[in-house]
Order: structure tokens, then C-alpha cells, then sequence
């Protein structure tokens, strides 16, 4: 499907990320496969229950995928939907995913875990049936303490009915604590050993964040928070060589992986920009947006565009939409709008941070 040269950001399926999707060049657009996540469904606080149903919640997924991702293909993950879950008229909801993404001609490929119930998979296995696009395993760090890894892998593939040829291997790493880095990577060279087949997978990815799981502690207005998980696939890539099979990149681009319910009525969000450079994020801080606004925006993009790490108009769409803010010819958006921003230039950064990385 694609080589170690590729890209596979995991991305929450929320408007500031396929909007930044959506604004990529299309050159960018070809060097990325997404994992999307399905989003929980909403909560609502103030009732005590869920704020639509699974249908509700669903309905139109794949009209926007067709709109904001067209036909390229992308994994689709919704570990995050509890697996007791129906649709109304009984069926599976991961029938109706694939279904949605079917009508509109989207290259949508199923994710599966090895926890996923027999109902899930018998569900995945017919979306595989019908779109002929294969699978992707996404595996845990605590998959490689079970006693016997590859039996668990074969049972998943066999209950899907497909082989390691139309399977595409991701292990996700989650957010762990990289340090000592130099340890972590042997950890992970030992885990890759211990993979069944490892030649024979379709594609081969390892993903993760070292990205903050809040931003409350770091200083104003800027600080430096280093990408340990670049750091890491960098020095992997060099102790693998050319005895292992190299994996592609993945990561989370500028979230942390764990989606966090918060009550909007009693939360205060900081105004956050999120700007990537060469190993580390430089992360701006301001104060809560609900009593100051966003016009605060606009400092700190020109703060930003004052640091040595800014690459300039016409790096990404989102660098464009900084210089603008900072010039006072874009408005200061809202916090979906700062999404889309950061991760936009995030997608770009690290597609051609992978072309010069990997050239032979």
C-alpha cells in the first residue's frame, strides 16, 4: 500500500482536523494516509446523558468524508464508540460507517484491535467483503505482554477471513514516557521481533505522541516542547538499517491521543497556537479565551512569526493563515480555527521532513 518514506497521522474525526486535511496541497495530500477516529458521542453534562444518538452521531460521516477527503484512502477507527452500541434498526455500528463511506466512493479502510469483540469483527468482516480494501491491526502497548502475540494475530485475521498480504500492521505507542530515549528504542526493536510475518504486511507503522496531555503548566507566551516521538523514529530507523523492514511514521499530530469530555459551561480554554518545527513544537500560551477573547491571537502569531522556527508564507495553509492574523487581513478565528492551523502545518512539516529524512 505504501513504503517507510509514507506518512500516517492519527486524527480525531472533529471539524479542525479535516479541515486541515482539507486545506493541504495535494502534493502533501499524496504522501499521507489518515487514521481517523471516531469521536465518542457527546455528553451532556447538564442532562447526565449522551447528547444525540448513534445515528444522530454518525449520519454524516461519509458525505464529509467524501467532501473533505474525497477518494483517497484512509483508516477509519471507532474504538472510541462503546461496542454495546446498535444503530436503531439493530445493526452494527460499524456496518454503518462503511456503508456511509461506500455511498459516497471513499477509500475507507476498517481498523480492528485485538479486543475487539466477535460482533465487531463479524462486522468488519463484512465491510471487507464488500469494499475489497483489506484491514488494518492496530496494536497496544500491553498487546505484546500477551503470552502468545502471533496466535492472537492469526485469530483476529482468521476470523476476518484475510491474510497478511491485505493487512496493514500499526503499532501504536500510545503517549508513553520516551526517556531515555536510547532505551526506549531497543524496547521497541524488541517488540518488532517479536511481530509475526513482518515482510509480509501490506504497510508497516509505528505511531505515538509525546505531546502534553495539557498545556496548564507551560510558561507564556511561548516554550519549547520537544517531539521525542520524531526523535525516536529517527534513531529507530537508524539502529533497524536495512536487516529489518523499516516502518512508516505515524503520529498525533498536535493533540494527545485521549479525548477528554470537558463542560464547556464550567471550563475557561486557554488560547493555544500550536506551530511544529524541526524536533520540537513551539507551543503559545495565552489566557482563557471566554474572558479575554481572541483577539489575543494576534499577538501571539506575530510573536511567533518573530522566532527564528517560523518558516514563512507559502510553507502551509496554515503558516499563510498565521502571517495574515499577525497582519491584521485574517480574523482571529475561534479555537476550532487554531486546530485546523496547527495541524495543517503540522501534516506539511512532517510529510517533507520525511522526504528529506528518507532520501536515499
Amino acid at each position: 500500500m505504501f513504503t517507510h518514506k509514507h506518512y500516517v497521522p492519527v486524527l480525531k474525526w472533529k471539524q479542525g482536523e479535516y479541515q486541515a486535511l482539507n486545506r493541504l496541497d495535494n502534493a502533501v495530500k499524496d504522501n499521507l494516509t489518515p487514521l481517523l477516529e471516531i469521536p465518542p458521542v457527546g455528553y451532556d453534562f447538564e442532562t447526565g446523558i449522551e447528547r444525540e444518538s448513534i445515528d444522530d452521531h454518525l449520519d454524516d460521516f461519509g458525505r464529509r468524508l467524501k467532501a473533505k477527503w474525497h477518494n483517497r484512502p484512509c483508516f477509519v477507527d471507532a474504538k472510541y464508540v462503546d461496542s454495546a452500541v446498535r444503530m436503531s434498526d439493530g445493526r452494527h455500528f460499524i456496518e454503518t460507517i462503511f456503508e456511509h463511506a461506500r455511498s459516497e466512493r471513499c477509500r475507507a479502510i476498517p481498523v480492528v484491535g485485538l479486543s475487539n469483540d466477535l460482533p465487531w469483527l463479524a462486522a468488519t468482516a463484512a465491510a471487507i467483503r464488500a469494499d475489497a480494501r483489506g484491514v488494518a491491526l492496530r496494536l497496544t502497548p500491553l498487546d505484546f505482554d500477551r503470552a502468545d502475540l502471533p496466535r492472537e494475530i492469526r485469530r483476529v485475521l482468521t476470523a476476518l477471513d484475510i491474510d497478511y498480504g491485505d493487512s496493514d500492521l500499526i503499532v501504536d505507542v500510545e503517549a508513553p514516557n520516551f526517556q531515555p530515549l536510547t532505551m526506549f528504542v531497543q524496547m521497541i526493536v524488541t517488540c518488532v521481533r517479536t511481530i509475526p510475518r513482518l515482510t509480509r504486511w501490506r504497510s508497516f507503522t509505528i505511531t505515538g505522541t509525546s505531546y502534553p496531555a495539557t498545556i496548564a503548566g507551560l510558561r507564556s507566551p511561548f516554550q519549547e516542547i520537544p517531539r521525542l516521538e520524531w526523535r525516536m523514529y529517527q534513531r529507530l530507523v537508524n539502529r533497524l538499517g536495512t536487516a529489518t523492514r523499516l516502518p512508516t511514521f505515524g503520529d498525533y499530530a498536535v493533540a494527545h491521543p485521549e479525548p477528554i469530555a470537558l463542560n464547556m459551561r464550567l471550563v475557561k480554554p486557554f488560547a493555544k497556537l500550536r506551530y511544529t518545527s524541526n524536533d520540537f513544537w513551539y507551543i503559545g500560551k495565552g489566557t482563557n479565551v471566554r474572558d479575554h477573547g481572541y483577539s489575543q491571537y494576534r499577538q501571539l502569531c506575530q510573536t511567533l512569526m518573530a522566532h527564528p522556527c517560523f518558516d514563512g508564507r507559502g510553507s502551509s495553509a496554515g503558516d499563510d493563515y498565521i502571517a495574515d492574523c499577525a497582519q491584521g487581513t485574517a480574523r482571529t478565528g475561534n479555537l476550532t480555527t487554531w486546530v485546523w492551523v496547527s495541524t495543517n502545518r503540522h501534516l506539511t512539516k512532517v510529510v517533507n521532513d520525511l522526504a528529506t529524512f528518507h532520501v536515499p
